[in-house]
């Protein structure tokens, strides 16, 4: 008897070990990492931001212009790591123009720069700043890339469409497939592997430049669809994003290639531009959306089949946050674009999700 006692007592020690507050162990609950507002140095309103791009958590830069008593003026931000500041150093900082692309070419900085009308490639090195004219100058500079061994500036003059190369001491003028009319934008990962996405006789098409010559990427892309932005990852990694129409109305979709297949899906973006769209440190793809919200911006998430949204930092008398550039700074994300407070007009402003 003195037995069973012994044997009922143990047990219901261990049952109130089990359930008492004190005993159990709870785990902290994930923490979720939210955007936060990087204070940015105004510029003169109203501004446009043209691109971002980081080599890592310590340095970023922002590229766009702002508005001078006698037009457009270039204006360059630099992110150290800790804050932003405006960079008056490159040649022309002064002079008409706008900054376009920004490109990290082995350990320089690259940045398209239309100077006063004429188009160059400005270079930041340890050594300081340099630039690069083009041949010629074109009515239009539509979009610039660059790669170690490598550049190629895209537009138009009043003969037509200009592919301009550079090969790190020449410019030539490449010729495209027939039936190209337009280049809407361009992008490489090496100096013998760019692609290009082009308005033609017969619609979009995306084109391929193998070292030798420019030709069709035979993409399937969506019917009646364009392309915003091609992304070239690693591993042979494409990802395409772009609007199809149906009826005359404008839905989003994305094409990825594994290196064997193209796959076509169609999240829940409504007509969003996905122009700004990156690869998130996270896998995910992130981009800026039209927000419901005057005063927060808002950013989806797209992995795979799931989509999810998260809203910037509130912003008080805010009427309109637009989130223009989006970039991958380390482990954390970081946007570049314009905010408009009640009665005043747009400025600067940046966010970061996580860091």
């Amino acid at each position: 008897m003195n037995g069973l006692r012994a044997v009922v007592v143990c047990l219901v020690i261990a049952c109130a070990a089990v359930v008492s507050p004190a005993a159990a162990v709870t785990p902290n609950p994930a923490v979720t990492p939210s955007w936060s507002a990087l204070p940015v140095p105004a510029a003169a309103p109203p501004v446009t931001v043209s691109d971002l791009a980081a080599r890592g958590p310590a340095e970023a830069w922002a590229t766009g212009y702002e508005q001078a008593a006698d037009g457009l003026r270039p204006m360059l931000y630099r992110w150290n790591g800790t804050a932003w500041s405006r960079d008056t150093t490159f040649p022309g900082a002064g002079e008409p123009g706008w900054l376009g692309k920004v490109q990290f070419v082995g350990a320089d900085m690259w940045i398209f720069h239309n100077r006063a009308g004429e188009g160059e490639i400005l270079r930041r090195s340890a050594a300081g700043w340099s630039a690069v004219p083009l041949p010629q100058t074109l009515w239009t500079y539509q979009d610039f890339t660059a790669t170690p061994g490598a550049a190629w500036v895209v537009g138009e003059d009043d003969t037509g469409l200009k592919v301009l190369h550079y090969d790190g001491s020449r410019w030539t003028a490449q010729a495209t497939p027939a039936g190209v009319l337009y280049l809407m934008g361009v992008t490489a990962r090496t100096a013998d592997d760019a692609w290009a996405w082009a308005d033609t006789s017969t619609g979009t098409t995306v084109l391929h430049w193998d070292g030798t010559a420019w030709q069709d990427a035979k993409v399937p892309l969506p019917p009646d669809s364009n392309v915003h932005t091609l992304l070239l990852e690693p591993a042979g990694r494409i990802t395409i994003g772009g609007s199809q129409y149906t009826d005359g109305v404008a839905s989003t979709y994305l094409m990825s290639f594994n290196g064997h297949v193209w796959r076509t899906t169609h999240p829940p973006l409504d007509d969003t531009s996905t122009e700004a769209m990156v690869r998130g440190p996270d896998g995910a793809l992130w981009l800026p959306v039209r927000s419901d919200r005057a005063f927060q911006s808002k950013y989806a998430r797209v992995d795979g089949p799931s989509t999810t949204f998260s809203y910037g930092p509130e912003r008080t008398n805010a009427i309109d946050v637009k989130p223009r550039a989006l970039t991958r700074a380390g482990s954390s994300l970081m946007s570049f674009g314009t905010v408009e407070i009640y009665g005043s007009k747009p400025n600067l402003m940046s966010e970061r999700l996580g860091g």
